[in-house]
């Protein structure tokens, strides 16, 4: 019986194409991945995706050093590789709710102005593909703040996409001052 042999590149692009077709729930041809990616997250009832050159990892949360007399939805600092950074509750930050921390629950590093953040989500999906002809505005006079960072959105499967601009998340002059 011969046995055969896989090249590491090669074993690399089937565990590409399994994780792929188990994030999305069956198998994934090259042609149905959409040309546009982002990392889908979830914020209590929201779901969420932000391009993927605006997520710079995902970690599970570390300690956190607490600060004190700073906002409520800054979790504390966290070390990334001797990088001190802010670990930002981005569901208290957005909705007023702190966030349950949970197994599930993830830490997103982005960058922004001065340096690298982390934003604490319930949850991390991992890339998203969807097709930019199926883009849609959002509507309506929707009261949560979560819409100040979202004016787009996918629908995939009965679950609506809302796309987070993290560019104007760090913009905000809110999220860059959160000493109380």
């Amino acid at each position: 019986m011969s046995k055969q042999i896989i090249k590491p590149f090669e074993l690399l692009l089937q565990y590409e194409q399994r994780s792929l077709a188990h994030a999305l729930g069956g198998t994934v041809d090259e042609g149905d991945r959409g040309d546009w990616s982002g990392i889908g997250f979830r914020v209590g009832d929201f779901h969420l995706v932000a391009e993927v050159d605006d997520v710079n990892e995902v970690v599970i949360l570390p300690e956190l050093i607490r600060i004190p007399g700073i906002d409520n939805w800054v979790l504390g600092l966290v070390n990334i590789r001797s990088n001190l950074i802010p670990a930002i509750d981005l569901k208290y930050f957005l909705t007023g709710e702190p966030a349950k921390i949970t197994k599930h629950s993830r830490m997103m590093v982005i960058n922004q102005p001065g340096g690298q953040a982390g934003l604490v989500v319930d949850e991390v999906f991992g890339q998203r593909h969807f097709n930019v002809s199926d883009r849609q505005d959002v509507e309506g006079d929707n009261d949560s703040r979560v819409y100040l960072y979202c004016d787009k959105y996918f629908s995939h499967e009965g679950v609506t996409w809302n796309m987070f601009e993290i560019e104007q998340l760090v913009s905000d002059i809110k999220f860059q001052n959160a000493a109380v």
